[in-house]
Parts: C-alpha cells; structure tokens; sequence
C-alpha cells in the first residue's frame, strides 16, 4: 500500500474510532436526560478526521528525520503551501528534505569524498543520489554528471568537505 493510501487507511480508523467515542458519549448524554443535537455525531467525526490529518501532515518531518541516523545531517527542508489545506499558508507544511549521514563518507586515493545524498519527499520514494566532491578545487559531481563549481553556500559541500567527513 502506498503512502497515501496508509494515510487515508489511518483518517478513516480515527473517523470509525471518533465515531464509537462519539454515539457512547451521545447514549450517555441520552441515560442522563439530555438530548444531544443530532449533528453532533457527524460534526464530531468530521473534526476528527480533519484534526488527524493535519497534525499528520505536521508530524510527518520530525518522524521521518527521527528515523535517520543518529549522527544525520539535514541540509535543505522544502516546505509549500497547499490550495486544498488553506492553514499552510499561514504556516506551510515540510514536503521534502535532504540528509546526509557523515558515517557513509568515504575518500578515493585522490583525495575525491564520496557521499550519497538522501532525499525524502512526502508522498514519494526515498532516493539516495550519490555525489562526489573535491574539496581541493571546490567541485561536486553528481552520478554520471560533470564537476561544477561549488563552496561553503552549498549545504552537501560545506557538510562533507568542512564538516570533516
């Protein structure tokens, strides 16, 4: 099952769990004397629903930077606004980011640094980009690509090149 499709598993077991909290509390109210307006059961379990997945949508980056590595590094956080989640405007939400774990750095017999990339996107596949660096002249390769120029405004370069590797 895909990302989306374990989230939408998950919107819809907090909906049936507010829905059994919900009629429970709403037959009390009913033993006591009470009468509950009828759309508070709907209403409730729409609240629910939309509480849960918002706070999944905000939750999302610390659970996946907490399963990482101890010692993982993360270099860029792109976060966006979403038309369908209006609350992201105000304050947008984490979609995709980039670590790198210093423990995988290693060095060629030329003085080259070797370290994969690790890019996370929300509702997307987890993809390792294996990336080159030389320090001495300032350059990164990317896989299969030619050296550019790069330096300290770079986050991989500055991690792996003056962080030590």
């Amino acid at each position: 099952m895909t990302g989306i499709g374990v989230e939408l598993l998950g919107v819809i077991a907090v909906g049936v769990g507010a829905a059994a909290l919900l009629y429970a509390g709403m037959h009390l109210l009913r033993k006591l004397g009470w009468t509950p307006a009828r759309w508070l059961l709907p209403a409730g379990i729409g609240l629910a629903m939309v509480a849960y997945a918002v706070w999944n949508d905000y939750a999302w980056y610390d659970r996946a930077v907490a399963r990482l590595p101890a010692d993982a590094q993360i270099l860029l956080v792109g976060r966006d606004s979403q038309p369908w989640a209006p609350w992201t405007y105000l304050a947008p939400v984490v979609i995709r980011f980039a670590a790198l774990d210093p423990a995988g750095i290693s060095e060629t017999a030329e003085g080259i640094r070797r370290a994969g990339i690790t890019l996370v996107e929300r509702r997307g596949p987890t993809l390792v980009v294996p990336q080159e660096f030389d320090c001495a002249k300032g350059l990164v390769r990317p896989a299969r690509g030619a050296w550019s120029a790069s330096g300290p405004s770079d986050p991989a370069y500055s991690a792996v090149c003056e962080g030590g590797g």
